[in-house]
Order: structure tokens, then C-alpha cells, then sequence
């Protein structure tokens, strides 16, 4: 993939390793039953670990997939933890399976694997999930500064849709703004959808 090729995503990761986590994961907790029975999140392109650890911290057992390995550092952190996080060192297109949870949780990341491979990949993360489970992603909206480049996979909302079908779709925002992608100038176009697994 041209972006991961270019992109060095272990200083990207280092530097973003102090940043909150995303609300995301408080909602995706809160669709998911809360914190009374925590059980399995996948995290997909978990970065520096932010969101990983927040999930862990709130009694969750986390899988976190990357390509770098800036987490696998962090894991100290376990210690202070009631969760714990399983790091995968892979990209997750190479990926056969995945556990069973009650979690998906990816942010600006499932879009990166390109058309086919997100295709593919998005199969088996509904696989993954039972009836109730939740589905926390990122998908990348046609007005987005990457809509020209054939290997990342930017959707229009209809096939978002789509891809949700069997879903009933609790919150969803659009990102459409201009802003910043390391040191470049990018308008950003972010889907982000919470679901729940009907069947």
C-alpha cells in the first residue's frame, strides 16, 4: 500500500502515544452493555494504543492489530489495568480470522486496506461479532483528499449503507473539513458509524 510505504507510522504512533482516547470507545462501551459483563474488543490499527488501553482500563479484553509495534511498548501499563491487551503484530488483511467479540473498534484504518482487502476484511469482522455485537469504525467519504487514489477505499454513503446492512445503525458523524495529514494540507472526509448486530 503507497500510504503505508510512505508514511512513517512509528513516529506518527510515538507522537500521538499521549493523546485521550477517542470518545468512540466510551460509546462503544455504552452500546455494548457497558461495563457490568466487559468482554472481547478487537482494535484495528490500534497506533499508539490510546483507545486499546482505555478499553483495557475499563475491564475489557482488547486484540490490537498493527502494522508497528509502538504498543507492544506500552503494555507495561497493563499493570494498572483490570482489562488486558493482546497485541497482533500484522497487517490486518493477512488476517484468517478473527476472535469472537463484542467489540469492532477501528478508526482511520479500515479504509487504508484498499477496495478488495476491505471488502474481504470486512467479511470477517462481521463474522466475528454475535448478534448484539457492536461495530465502532472510520470509513473514508467520497470528498475525501485520498478519493483519487485507487488504493484506498473511499465510499460513498450508500455503500456504507449497505455494509451495514443487518445492523441497526445507533450514531453516526461526518468529518468533512479541511485540515492536516502530517506535514501536508488534506480535507478530510470521515464516516464514523456505531451499530449493533441484529442477526
Amino acid at each position: 500500500m503507497d500510504t503505508a510505504e510512505k508514511v512513517d507510522w512509528a513516529a506518527l504512533n510515538v507522537h500521538a502515544a499521549g493523546r485521550p482516547a477517542r470518545r468512540l470507545v466510551a460509546k462503544a462501551i455504552a452500546a455494548a452493555g457497558g461495563d457490568r459483563q466487559p468482554g472481547v474488543v478487537l482494535d484495528l490499527g490500534a497506533g499508539a494504543g490510546a483507545d486499546s488501553l482505555q478499553f483495557a482500563r475499563r475491564g475489557w479484553t482488547v486484540h490490537a492489530y498493527d502494522t508497528d509495534d509502538t504498543l507492544a511498548a506500552r503494555l507495561v501499563e497493563n499493570e494498572r489495568m483490570t482489562g488486558s491487551v493482546e497485541f497482533h503484530h500484522t497487517d490486518i488483511a493477512a488476517v484468517d480470522a478473527f476472535p469472537a467479540a463484542q467489540i469492532v473498534y477501528s478508526t482511520y484504518t479500515l479504509g487504508l486496506l484498499g477496495p478488495t482487502a476491505l471488502g474481504e476484511t470486512w467479511a470477517k469482522l462481521v463474522a466475528a461479532l454475535p448478534r448484539g455485537g457492536v461495530m465502532a469504525v472510520d470509513m473514508f467519504g467520497v470528498n475525501d483528499t485520498w478519493a483519487d487514489r485507487p488504493d484506498i477505499a473511499t465510499l460513498p454513503l450508500e455503500q456504507i449503507d449497505a455494509m451495514f446492512r443487518g445492523f441497526h445503525i445507533i450514531d453516526r458523524t461526518v468529518r468533512d473539513e479541511d485540515g492536516r495529514f502530517l506535514a501536508d494540507k488534506k480535507h478530510w472526509h470521515v464516516i464514523t458509524t456505531l451499530a449493533r448486530k441484529l442477526g
